[in-house]
């Protein structure tokens, strides 16, 4: 298929030929075709556009290589082109013309059915080209650097990158209404070509946004149960600071919210009341002064005990009232000094939450803040009895989060912690997921969970829930033609899981959809459209 593209100047533009020379008359009759071409591999999405090959006449290419796992331009420095025609062979390494986008000028020297194959770090792509018998008059290109065609006759070198030219024809797998279905096998390009009302949308333009495109899939699933859940540290990722003693509390410092605390750090102090008999300067006195007494009571009979004077029950008992005080005196010697209790951090992490404001009084076991470190998080959720028996038999639950990304349990190592066999007060029952740390999930958010259970579901094609536009009620998804040509089209869509929908109608498997980028072509598409009169020149 050939692509009429949008006027002279663009398709000059894209492969940087020049050198026309027609007068006005002439040119009044003169069709410049821009044939489009695409093929995808593992890793590379190869953008091919060439006016047409013929006979001794230099024939500008255009390769755009991009990055499937970015779909931003490949990072390649020069790429490797091959173009082989009844037994002769020409190769050619071009250097990028700005990331990403590889100029070539090949010669043909015989025409017929041939191949052409890039080789873009490794990565290889086949295309079936038609050369031309020579036209009677001439046209050259020029207005960019390239490097000279090497041709061989029957050459050997470069067999390998053309061993699939027969193939690479005739595994294209070309869909109606000029679009494709996919590719039977990874490497071998096909021709494309937009439809008119398409929106245009430029490579150096979808580079330049957050893009991404991929297949229409065939899939089944049960409907997933909806829910929202709350994101909370597992027990032994925080710790709650209590009050050792009555008393006036008082921040150290700088104390907020959020806050980077080590283990050991001060961050209260607890100073005297008018309580007396609660102060902790009369407490900790009062220890010191049992401490001591248990001290001297201790020593004094311990010698007693060695003179056979006092009873071993008598030592004994010394003994362990003397330990009882100095295990106090000791403890509260920790946590005090210049008259204040000290109340400290136990682990490394930063302040959750303060629950007690600063020169408030507190009692002793008060809880005052609480300290919470990263690591593994649990996720609860309640949901209505009528689906107990689908939590019996999860197969699956896809968790998005406020940003709207979207992990598998199995992503984050999850499992499920525990499902409630009977329901509350509510009517409801209690579902705790294990998942490790996510980077966009803090403690105290909420998510949203898509559960699935096991199950055949009814199959049908699907596309990931970020194609999905909405407009006036009404939901669209931007289906690509080419690379540079994308039709919006109207979908019925039916169940979800939280990463795929299924759409009932309007798009078909191995339909390329674009999956990151569509607002951005929704919010284009007004000034983008394709004139299906375009590309004539006159």
């Amino acid at each position: 298929m050939k692509k009429i593209f949008l006027a002279a100047v663009a398709a000059l533009a894209i492969c940087g030929c020049g050198g026309h020379s027609h007068n006005h008359e002439e040119a009044a009759h003169e069709h410049i075709h821009v044939n489009d071409f695409v093929a995808y591999t593992h890793g590379v999405e190869f953008f091919m556009q060439h006016e047409g090959l013929e006979v001794g006449k230099k024939s500008c290419i255009t390769l755009y290589a991009t990055s499937l796992s970015t779909f931003k331009p490949v990072e390649c420095s020069e790429v490797e082109a091959t173009l082989k025609v009844d037994g002769k062979t020409a190769t050619m390494t071009s250097a990028a013309n700005g990331k990403g986008v590889f100029h070539f000028d090949f010669v043909p020297e015989v025409a017929g059915e041939g191949v052409i194959a890039f080789d873009v770090a490794g990565e290889m792509a086949h295309f079936h080209v038609d050369v031309h018998a020579a036209h009677s008059h001439s046209h050259d290109c020029d207005g960019h650097e390239h490097g000279e065609a090497h041709v061989q006759e029957h050459g050997h070198d470069h067999e390998h990158v053309l061993a699939h030219d027969h193939s690479a024809h005739n595994h294209s797998v070309h869909g109606h209404s000029g679009h494709s279905h996919g590719h039977s096998h990874p490497g071998h390009g096909i021709a494309v070509e937009g439809k008119p009302g398409d929106m245009a949308f430029s490579k150096e333009q979808s580079w330049k946004i957050d893009f991404a495109t991929a297949e229409a899939v065939v899939t089944s699933f049960n409907g997933a149960v909806k829910v929202v859940a709350r994101v909370e540290s597992v027990p032994t990722n925080f710790t709650t600071i209590v009050a050792t003693a009555s008393g006036k509390l008082q921040y150290a410092g700088t104390v907020v919210a959020g806050k980077q605390v080590i283990d050991g750090e001060v961050l209260f102090y607890l100073e005297g009341s008018d309580v007396t008999e609660n102060d902790a300067a009369v407490k900790f006195a009062e220890a010191e002064s049992s401490y001591e007494l248990a001290k001297a009571e201790f020593e004094r009979k311990k010698l007693l005990f060695i003179d056979k004077i006092v009873s071993e029950r008598e030592y004994l008992e010394a003994e362990a009232s003397f330990k009882q005080a100095e295990a106090r005196y000791t403890s509260m010697q920790r946590t005090y000094g210049g008259g204040k209790v000290m109340l400290k951090s136990s682990m490394n992490g930063y302040i959750a939450e303060l629950l007690v404001a600063n020169g408030d009084y507190v009692q002793p076991g008060t809880p005052v803040a609480r300290v919470e470190r990263k690591g593994n998080l649990n996720i609860a959720a309640e949901l209505p009895v009528r689906y107990a028996s689908q939590l019996q038999s999860i197969s699956n639950v896809n968790i998005e989060t406020a940003q709207g990304n979207v992990y598998p349990l199995a992503a984050l190592e999850g499992r499920v912690l525990a499902v409630g066999s009977s329901a509350n007060s509510c009517n409801m029952l209690p579902l705790t997921l294990s998942v490790k740390q996510m980077a966009d999930v803090l403690p105290g958010s909420v998510v949203t969970l898509y559960i699935t259970s096991a199950g055949e579901g009814a199959t049908g094609v699907a596309v990931p829930r970020t194609a999905i536009v909405e407009e006036m009620g009404s939901y669209f998804v931007f289906v690509q033609n080419s690379p540079i040509s994308f039709e919006k089209r109207s979908v019925e869509l039916g169940a979800t899981d939280g990463h795929l929908v299924k759409v009932n109608k309007g798009v078909h498997k191995g339909e390329r959809i674009v999956t990151k980028g569509a607002v951005v072509l929704k919010l284009s598409q007004g000034a983008a459209a394709l004139d299906p009169h375009a590309g004539h020149v006159h």
